[in-house]
């Protein structure tokens, strides 16, 4: 446990409970962004959730898991009681039983010690996977979940969430991340023959890995000339064996290369030895993509997928190109595009970089964030830069970034499903 003081006669006391790094997955991240961020209008204290040290325990039942989800009820509530915190800050989990479980037996416990809840849908789609359980399961997990004071979800485009569970108020606000590709300014890039594809993220199925693979045999058949870095750890070993033997059975050798987890500037090498980023997603809980944010922060043109919020992100034929997802024909067409256009790929990557700047800084994101978490205790009359929108009982926090912050009465609008 850290408590995290951001600022002596902030008006605001916020307990966030949730994981920061490791693993280095983006919500761990984000909420390690979140704690660390110097605010005036809100003081935070932090609870560390440490159920997964690996991406291979993530979502995994073990032992030592009950135990630290008491030790964690207890931090929570030496905080509430000792600091007089008022408000809780929670990233619901994502669509898989066991961390749903964890949830319930989490909140159902702590939650009435609170007087406002936030939740943070940094995975999507929990929603649908309740609407799949048994009707007891669901009961009790709307029960443990239910009504909070806000929701504060990705995208617009994921599913609504926050809605389901009969939020007061939802809004929504992008992702945000500093600027690691400054240092590297002026993006300076092999311009021999062959055409570097990076792939970074958790190393599972439905990241698009496979779609990837076999995309990248299609080009191979076209005698096309160009390298896959695949950067990240795999989910099992069940599924890293898996990829070496399609690898191998495709002869792809010489086409792939796995580098395993990096990070800092071993990291930020490979977005600078890249050509193009390619992220095929369809990923149940994926809500946003920092990697997308990334690739675009260092001038590269996307290749990814009309899933979830990812088309918030990138903009289909003028930062990159959007597919449907599962499609290796149709992630293979992009990519040989870019492969055959270096000044195509050029203008969007330059587009790319704008767009994060104007968009997806870190500062936009904690900006937004701090006016969002006010806002739960200040009526709506008084919500600072509030604009009110033509639906009725809905108010709109324009950050100075001009990211939109939808907040207000759950509405239909809100948290359209993809279709696949």
């Amino acid at each position: 446990m850290s408590n995290q003081m951001k600022h002596k006669n902030a008006a605001v006391k916020l307990l966030v409970v949730g994981q920061t790094p490791p693993p280095y997955m983006g919500q761990a991240m984000m909420i390690d962004r979140l704690v660390k961020a110097e605010f005036t209008k809100i003081k935070i204290y932090h609870v560390r959730m440490s159920f997964s040290d690996s991406f291979k325990s993530v979502g995994n039942f073990r032992f030592s898991k009950i135990v630290h989800l008491f030790e964690v009820l207890w931090k929570m509530l030496e905080i509430r009681f000792g600091q007089d915190v008022h408000i809780l800050y929670y990233p619901p989990a994502g669509p898989s039983r066991t961390p749903v479980f964890r949830d319930i037996v989490l909140l159902g416990l702590s939650r009435i010690f609170f007087k406002n809840i936030i939740y943070h849908f940094r995975a999507a789609g929990i929603s649908e996977f309740l609407d799949k359980q048994p009707t007891w399961f669901r009961k009790l997990a709307k029960t443990a979940y239910g009504r909070p004071d806000l929701s504060i979800q990705l995208s617009a485009l994921n599913p609504s969430d926050g809605n389901y569970f009969g939020s007061e108020k939802v809004c929504i606000i992008a992702n945000g991340l500093e600027d690691a590709a400054l240092p590297y300014i002026p993006f300076e890039r092999n311009t021999g023959d062959t055409v570097h594809i990076l792939f970074v993220g958790v190393l599972r199925q439905d990241k698009g890995v496979d779609v990837l693979i076999e995309a990248a045999n299609l080009l191979k058949e076209k005698r096309i000339r160009f390298k896959v870095t695949i950067v990240g750890e795999f989910v099992s070993t069940e599924y890293e064996e898996h990829v070496m033997k399609r690898i191998h059975g495709c002869n792809l050798e010489d086409y792939i290369e796995l580098t395993g987890t990096l990070a800092g500037d071993a990291k930020w090498q490979q977005y600078m030895q890249a050509h193009v980023f390619c992220f095929p997603s369809y990923f149940e809980s994926e809500s946003f993509g920092n990697v997308l944010v990334e690739a675009m922060m260092f001038n590269l043109p996307v290749v990814s997928t009309y899933w979830r919020g990812i088309p918030d992100i990138v903009v289909n034929e003028e930062t990159g190109f959007l597919t449907t997802i599962q499609s290796p024909e149709g992630v293979a067409e992009k990519l040989l595009v870019l492969i055959q256009e270096p000044a195509l790929r050029k203008r969007m990557g330059e587009k790319g970089r704008q767009r994060y700047l104007e968009k997806f800084s870190l500062q936009t994101h904690l900006s937004a964030m701090e006016d969002a978490l006010f806002s739960v205790t200040v009526p709506q009359a008084v919500v600072p830069n509030r604009v009110i929108n033509e639906a009725p009982e809905t108010v709109s926090i324009q950050a100075q970034s001009d990211i939109l912050l939808s907040v207000g009465k759950p509405s239909e609008g809100l948290g359209s499903r993809n279709a696949s």
